[in-house]
C-alpha cells in the first residue's frame, strides 16, 4: 500500500498578509512592506540564483584546478575539456545536397483524364530527421512524369 504525505498549510497562514521587514543595502535601511506571497516569491528566486551560481563557482573552481593540464593539451581537447567541465554540447553546421526519388499513384476522375498533365500537379515534398537536428532550406521538385 503505498503512503502518500502532504504538507498543509497552519490554519493561520495568509499568502496576502502584508509584512514589513528591515533591508540594508549600502549602509542604508529601510523598511519595506510586502505580501507574505511576494516574499516567498523574492526568496524562491534568490535560491535557486544561488544554487546556480554555486554549480557554476564549482565549475570554474575546477577549471581553474585544470589550466596547468591545459598547458600538455592541444586546443581541440582543451575545448573539449572544457565543455565537458561546463556541460556544453557544441555544434557545427554542415551543409548538406541530396538527391531523393518518389514514386505514388494519383486518382485522376475519368472525366479529367484527358486534360490531366502531371506537371500541373503541385507537389509537397518534405524531409525531415530522426537523429540529428536537420534545417533544410529548399526543397526543388524536378522531373515528375507519368510512368
Amino acid at each position: 500500500m503505498e503512503t502518500i504525505n502532504t504538507i498543509e498549510a497552519p490554519v493561520h497562514y495568509n499568502p496576502n498578509q502584508l509584512v514589513t521587514y528591515k533591508v540594508i543595502d549600502n549602509n542604508e535601511t529601510t523598511y519595506p512592506t510586502v505580501k507574505v506571497v511576494d516574499l516567498e516569491w523574492d526568496l524562491d528566486n534568490h535560491r535557486r540564483r544561488s544554487n546556480r551560481l554555486d554549480e557554476y563557482s564549482s565549475k570554474v573552481t575546477h577549471l581553474e584546478n585544470r589550466l596547468s593540464d591545459y598547458l600538455e593539451m592541444d586546443a581541440e581537447e582543451i575545448v573539449s575539456d572544457i565543455c565537458n567541465i561546463f556541460g556544453f554540447n557544441p555544434t557545427k553546421e554542415i551543409e548538406f545536397e541530396g538527391t531523393a526519388t518518389f514514386s505514388g499513384t494519383i486518382s485522376v476522375p475519368l472525366s479529367e483524364l484527358s486534360d490531366f498533365d502531371i506537371n500541373s500537379v503541385d507537389f509537397n515534398v518534405d524531409i525531415t530527421s530522426w537523429s540529428h537536428d536537420v534545417d533544410v532550406d529548399s526543397i526543388e521538385v524536378d522531373d515528375v512524369r507519368s510512368l
